[in-house]
């Protein structure tokens, strides 16, 4: 049992990895990062492309997720209650406000980026669905974890948890971290202001279940140099407005 549970490991880590920018690796590649033999790499990729979890570009000769993780993906999808309702809600937020608006929820905890209702930008701004999003940048995962119980849980997290700097502003000390947190409970929102990405504003709301606990985030983000001064007041009402609107529809 002990050899059977290590292999399901190693094939969900090159899954995970899989899902992860550049989406294609070799078997090489693939060993080296996930610290897995060469031989089992292949003996596990081969077993996921006899169902099509995992293709083979013909060009490159690297290994992508394949049709059958889309199907597993989209499943998961199709299966969360209200979720036609609620990308309606986030699409006519989108329409008003002409910025790009997407939700995010808390997994275990972990915050996933559910839906992402696009505008056209000069740059993408919002990250692909299905992406997870780091505890301590960025509206989404500032946010969602902000308002994460029980919060002796949510301290040892912060504290273990690795806070690389990935832009100008990321938060990478836990105190302040935890302070911040603190001061989006108090606001009722959290503000990201060049901390995911250089250049880069994020507004986000916190969205409830029908018990109080906390779900996710709807969020949206501006770029700085494109947005009028009071472009951030005008827009976190009307966020929070969206997010109050998506927490009806979460049981």
């Amino acid at each position: 049992m002990d050899n059977e549970h290590s292999s399901v490991k190693k094939t969900i880590a090159i899954l995970m990895r899989l899902s992860e920018k550049p989406y294609e690796f070799s078997a090489l590649e693939l060993s080296a990062r996930l610290g897995i033999t060469r031989s089992t790499v292949h003996r596990n990729l081969n077993e996921l492309m006899s169902v099509l979890i995992v293709t083979q570009n013909p060009s490159t000769k690297k290994y992508r997720l394949g049709p059958t993780a889309y199907t597993i993906g989209a499943t998961y999808l199709t299966t969360f209650d209200y979720l036609a309702q609620i990308r309606l809600i986030l699409a006519r937020a989108t329409e008003d406000i002409g910025q790009t608006i997407g939700l995010a929820k808390l997994v275990g905890e972990k915050v996933l980026d559910l839906i992402e209702i696009e505008t056209y930008q000069p740059i993408r701004i919002g990250r692909k669905e299905g992406s997870y999003y780091p505890i301590h940048c960025g509206t989404y995962g500032k946010c969602t974890m902000a308002y994460f119980q029980p919060r002796e849980r949510l301290e040892e997290i912060v504290r273990s948890t690795p806070l690389p700097k990935l832009a100008k502003n990321t938060i990478t000390d836990p105190d302040a971290l935890l302070e911040n947190y603190a001061l989006i409970r108090e606001r009722g929102y959290a503000i990201s202001d060049e901390e995911l990405s250089d250049g880069l504003i994020g507004i986000g709301a916190p969205v409830f279940d029908s018990s109080g606990r906390i779900f996710g985030c709807v969020a949206t983000a501006l770029i700085k140099v494109a947005s009028g001064d009071d472009a951030v007041e005008r827009l976190i009402p009307k966020i929070m407005q969206s997010a109050a609107e998506v927490s009806r529809y979460i049981i």
